[in-house]
């Protein structure tokens, strides 16, 4: 009789142990690492390719203080790359989003700050920042800042200025 009560208890538990893990989700890891290395691979592939792809230039003047450009790379009718300049007074940004069949998965952001406004001839680069952002999945999963200094951009606001951007190339 006790075998038998130990056997209904062992299957008991072992139902519920089955059962329990049912009720939580159970989301798979990511190896991150192996995500970057990806990454820069495609990212690699499309910047000794460019000269191949087909260029569509905007004018993005009014995205900007003192205007800027907005330059789609294209392989056959697919978007590879987008390159951006914004100026200001003081300074420029650069930023390229690098898309793939799933979106954005990449994005190179360089501001560039002087000591003067820059169309002065005798203006010098104070302050340049250099900030790497690696999506996957449409999430941010790691941002390199350089220096330290520079605020990084949210997830939000990334998905956000991409849109801005595509919407921006795609204007007739």
């Amino acid at each position: 009789m006790k075998g038998f009560v130990v056997f209904l208890i062992c299957i008991f538990c072992f139902a519920t142990v089955g059962f329990s893990a049912d009720r939580y989700l159970i989301t798979p890891l990511v190896d991150t690492a192996v995500i970057l290395k990806k990454i820069q691979a495609d990212y690699s592939t499309i910047n000794n390719r460019l000269r191949f792809y087909k260029k569509k230039v905007k004018n993005a003047s009014s995205m900007s203080a003192e205007g800027g450009e907005v330059i789609g790379y294209y392989d056959k009718q697919t978007l590879k790359k987008i390159h951006c300049i914004f100026y200001g007074e003081m300074g420029k940004t650069e930023e390229d989003y690098y898309i793939n069949a799933n979106g954005l998965y990449f994005l190179f952001r360089k501001e560039t700050f002087y000591d003067k406004p820059m169309y002065l001839k005798d203006s010098k680069v104070k302050n340049t920042f250099e900030t790497r952002y690696y999506l996957y999945d449409h999430k941010l999963i790691k941002a390199i800042v350089r220096p330290n200094a520079s605020i990084a951009l949210s997830n939000n606001e990334i998905v956000g200025r991409h849109k801005e951007v595509l919407d921006m190339l795609n204007t007739k």
